[in-house]
């Protein structure tokens, strides 16, 4: 049986004015407005399952990878802080 490959696509939005104002509990408190725009470029993800333990980042963009254990608790930390936050 073949693995179902999945991949996500996003457009990439810059933050104009406002970021952060249309979430709680600043938008609940004082309400927020938030001016943003897109671009036509988009962040991909494509996720491939391994049998070796580990889950590896990679930004291809800017030549960085890391491999780290699978576990729950992915260190928030460099190199790419902002892959193992999300």
């Amino acid at each position: 049986m073949n693995a179902k490959i999945i991949r996500a696509r996003a457009p990439l939005r810059l933050g104009l004015a406002g970021g952060g104002t249309d979430v709680s509990p600043i938008s609940d408190e004082h309400g927020g407005h938030v001016l943003n725009a897109t671009i036509d470029l988009y962040a991909q993800a494509i996720p491939e399952p391994r049998n070796d333990g580990l889950v590896v980042f990679a930004a291809e963009d800017r030549q960085e990878h890391v491999s780290l254990p699978a576990s729950a608790d992915l260190a928030d930390a460099e190199p790419l802080r902002l892959h193992r936050g999300i």
